[in-house]
């Protein structure tokens, strides 16, 4: 039995990503009180092939991440009815922010790179 291999995104979920990131980005950068949601950069959207979920990954300065998680968590309906108002889709995913350790793992590697 040969072993199936994950399946790429197709063209319409690559899009609907991008939609999601993009507008995301501007619903934290204007319609966001909250000035510790300000310094959030959303890294990357994957939604579920059929929309009932999308996982938005999210990169905060290391001292801000403990205060940032629980905001997002609250205000992911928000987020949705706004995409969902935004979007011309016929489902509106539920979203889940997930921390992105990626990019600050990658600064702190080159700044002890640049240390040798």
């Amino acid at each position: 039995m040969p072993q199936s291999q994950p399946q790429q995104p197709s063209y319409r979920i690559e899009r609907i990503n991008q939609s999601l990131r993009r507008e995301l980005v501007l619903l934290l950068k204007n319609q966001t009180k909250d000035p510790r949601l300000q310094g959030i950069s959303v890294t990357d959207v994957l939604a579920s092939r059929d929309l009932s979920s999308a996982k938005i990954f999210y990169t905060v300065a290391e001292s801000e991440r403990e205060k940032v998680a629980p905001l997002l968590t609250q205000a992911a309906g928000f987020f949705r009815k706004r995409l969902a108002k935004n979007l011309d889709l016929r489902h509106t995913p539920a979203l889940k922010f997930i921390y992105d350790s990626a990019p600050n793992t990658g600064a702190r590697i080159e700044e002890l790179l640049a240390k040798i």
